[in-house]
């Protein structure tokens, strides 16, 4: 397999760091995209595409909140929220109860709490559980689901207060990013906020288009079984989304030695805008959905390489016991190993659609902080030079293995005993 060439790393990191925030179908985007391409023709292989039209919501350049004639930074913009000028009072709502404020601008307070992950991330045997984990992604997404209701009552804006997390860490965080377009002007801010206000979002609404990209190596004895190994494109710093840095590497190593199996390598756009490819899962749904002729009764394995030298802990599933063995075997990266299984509920990242369609897979998807800031993250490189060649290791050992396990996919008891340990664990956290 040889040495992960440190040269082409530092290119790609020092590409991502160029480009900035590549938010879907921006420009940014665009050009990583077309570098992937340039990259795997430059290697003799055939790349195909799909392209997704649809709305996007640019980021305003310059939003604006006062508060009593008082400036007040804004900490981001809630992605998708809405867009122009709204004036009123500043009203602090409580438990949901939108109607308080309307022809107002509503004040939210949002809670960064540590949350038990055990609860919805259970490991294989021989893992410690996971601990308590507090981030931003998932109290904001919370918070979120509340805009639609806010908008129907008659709330002109929102403001969301964060609590639990300090100016630098909100600083840039694109979150959520996972709901349809609000049609109502919300921010994250890190202050209350009382007063008259005058909240300004000069957000655009534009047509645009982004690509998912992917090559087919074929196999050279078995080519009817595939192995499928998927990252996206789409992200905010050098972490989310660097996934592209070993699957380039892994299509060298097969250019280099073709596999015994068909591997299919497929760089997937909309992780960051899921609504508009996909009604349900991931960005890598929509691609599964598109093409069955590449994986349905023929694929035996998949990876999910996201999130290359996050300096945070693995978070890394295998969703069979002969895949938990090879990670087992061939995966280095942060210590202790933990290998995690999909939950009855919910798996994160782009790895889950491949396990909902019952193939054996393995997935990174570790997640710091910063994972989703649009401020420059630290990579560890050590980390992310171990993370390539860990998931060059498991490409070969996924070729070669005759049983890699069959997916049991979860039944009504799981997700029942899933929702109960939720239940048990949750509203203690939430106090």
């Amino acid at each position: 397999m040889g040495t992960i060439d440190q040269e082409r790393v530092a290119a790609e990191l020092e590409l991502l760091r160029r480009l900035g925030p590549r938010l879907s179908g921006s420009a940014e985007h665009a050009a990583l995209v077309e570098h992937i391409a340039a990259d795997l023709r430059g290697a003799g292989l055939v790349v195909a595409e799909d392209r997704h039209r649809f709305t996007r919501w640019d980021p305003p350049a310059a939003p604006r909140l006062t508060a009593g004639g008082r400036a007040v930074p804004i900490a981001s913009v809630f992605p998708y929220s809405g867009a122009g000028r709204v004036r009123g009072p500043l009203v602090r709502v409580r438990r949901g109860r939108w109607s308080a404020a309307r022809d107002a601008i509503a004040v939210v307070h949002v809670r960064n709490r540590e949350l038990p992950l055990d609860a919805i991330v259970p490991v294989w045997k021989g893992s410690a559980p996971w601990g308590a984990l507090a981030h931003p992604l998932i109290a904001a997404t919370l918070a979120g689901l509340g805009l639609g209701r806010a908008k129907r009552a008659g709330v002109r804006g929102v403001v969301f207060v964060w609590k639990g997390l300090t100016e630098d860490a909100a600083r840039g965080q694109y979150v959520p990013f996972t709901l349809p377009y609000q049609d109502i002007p919300a921010v994250f801010v890190t202050e209350d906020v009382a007063g008259d206000g005058e909240l300004d979002v000069p957000a655009d609404l534009v047509d645009a288009e982004m690509k998912t990209v992917w090559t087919v190596v074929e196999g050279t004895s078995a080519p009817r079984e595939t192995v499928l190994v998927v990252t996206h494109t789409d992200g905010t710093n050098e972490v989310e989304e660097n996934g592209h840095i070993a699957m380039l590497a892994m299509a060298r190593d097969l250019v280099r030695t073709p596999p015994r199996r068909t591997v299919v390598l497929a760089f997937v756009a909309g992780h960051l805008r899921i609504p508009a490819v996909s009604d349900h899962g991931q960005a890598a749904s929509r691609w599964l959905a598109d093409h069955p002729e590449l994986w349905r009764g023929r694929a035996v394995a998949g990876l999910g390489v996201e999130h290359l030298g996050a300096v945070a802990p693995d978070l890394l599933y295998a969703s069979t016991a002969a895949m938990r063995d090879l990670v087992a075997a061939h995966w280095s990266g942060t210590t202790p190993l933990r290998v995690s299984k999909p939950g009855p509920l919910i798996q994160f990242g782009e790895g889950e659609p491949l396990h909902q369609a019952g193939i054996p897979t393995i997935s990174l998807v570790s997640s710091p902080v910063g994972l989703l800031s649009t401020e420059p993250q630290p990579v560890d490189l050590d980390l992310l030079h171990r993370h390539v060649d860990s998931f060059r290791a498991l490409l070969r050992r996924c070729d070669e293995a005759d049983d890699l396990g069959v997916v049991e996919p979860a039944g009504a008891w799981d997700k029942a005993k899933a929702v109960g340990r939720i239940a048990v664990k949750l509203p203690g956290a939430l106090r």
